[in-house]
C-alpha cells in the first residue's frame, strides 16, 4: 500500500514552488510599482505648478489639444539654466543684489529668506562633505546606541563655548530618515563605521532590517524559501 506522505508530496512540492515564485514576484513588483508612483506625483505636482504661471498662449498643450508628462521639468530645467546664467554676469548680480536690498526691508519675509539663502549656500559650499561619515553614538543614553551622520566640523559660536574638537552629528528617525537631531558630539565619543552614507539610509529606513549591501535574494537555487508554519513572511535562502 502506498504511502499517504509519498502520495502528496509532489502536489505539495509543487504548491511550495508556486508560492515562491509568487512572493518573488511581490518583492520585485512593490519598488518598482513605488518607485512609478513617487515618479509620477513629483512630475504631476511640478507640472501642475509651473503651468499656472505660464499664460495659455504660449503653453505648448493649448496647441497640442493634449498634455505631455514630464514637460513642466523640461521648462523648469531650461528657465533655471538661464536664471543661472544671468545670476553669473555683472547685470544679473546687481539686479540681484537690488532685489535682496529690497527684501531687507520686509519685517516677515527678510528672516525667512536669509536664513534659507544661508542654508542652500551652506549646503552647496559643502555638498561634498555633507553626509560624510557614518557612526554610531551613544544616545539617548549611556548603553544604548544610534546610527548618525557627521555633517562638519563644529564651527562659530557653539565651537568657541565647546571646544573645537568637536562635530555636528545628524541623528536621523526611523522611518523617516529627514527628520532627527543635531547634535554636538566630541571627536572621540563617535565610532567611525565602515558604510556608506546610502547603507546608512537604508539600515534607518527600514528599522534594521537592511544593514549592507543588497543581496541577490532571486538567486538560481530556487528563489526565496517560504514557511507556512511561520507568520514572520518569505525569508530569503542564502
Amino acid at each position: 500500500m502506498d504511502n499517504p506522505k509519498h502520495t502528496h508530496k509532489p502536489r505539495l512540492s509543487l504548491l511550495k514552488w508556486a508560492r515562491n515564485r509568487f512572493f518573488a514576484g511581490v518583492i520585485v513588483a512593490i519598488p518598482i510599482v513605488a518607485t512609478y508612483l513617487a515618479v509620477s506625483w513629483v512630475v504631476s505636482k511640478i507640472d501642475q505648478n509651473v503651468f499656472r504661471l505660464i499664460p495659455d498662449r504660449f503653453n505648448p498643450e493649448t496647441y497640442l489639444g493634449f498634455a505631455i508628462p514630464g514637460l513642466g521639468i523640461i521648462i523648469s530645467i531650461i528657465l533655471l539654466f538661464f536664471l543661472g546664467i544671468i545670476a553669473s554676469n555683472f547685470i544679473g548680480k546687481s539686479l540681484i543684489k537690488s532685489g535682496e536690498g529690497l527684501l531687507d526691508r520686509v519685517p516677515v519675509v527678510s528672516p525667512i529668506y536669509n536664513a534659507l539663502k544661508q542654508i542652500v549656500q551652506t549646503v552647496a559650499a559643502q555638498k561634498d562633505r555633507a553626509f560624510r561619515d557614518v557612526c554610531l553614538i551613544e544616545y539617548p543614553k549611556k548603553d544604548l546606541w544610534a546610527i548618525a551622520f557627521v555633517t562638519a566640523d563644529l564651527s562659530g559660536e557653539p565651537a568657541r563655548v565647546l571646544g573645537e574638537d568637536m562635530v555636528c552629528v545628524f541623528v536621523p528617525t526611523t522611518p523617516n530618515p529627514t527628520s532627527g537631531f543635531l547634535l554636538f558630539v566630541e571627536k572621540k565619543n563617535i565610532q567611525i563605521l565602515d558604510m556608506t552614507p546610502e547603507e546608512g539610509a537604508k539600515m534607518i529606513i527600514s528599522g534594521g532590517m537592511v544593514s549592507g549591501p543588497q543581496n541577490d535574494i532571486l538567486d538560481a537555487g530556487g528563489g526565496i524559501e517560504f514557511n507556512a508554519e511561520k507568520t514572520k513572511g518569505p525569508t530569503p535562502s542564502l
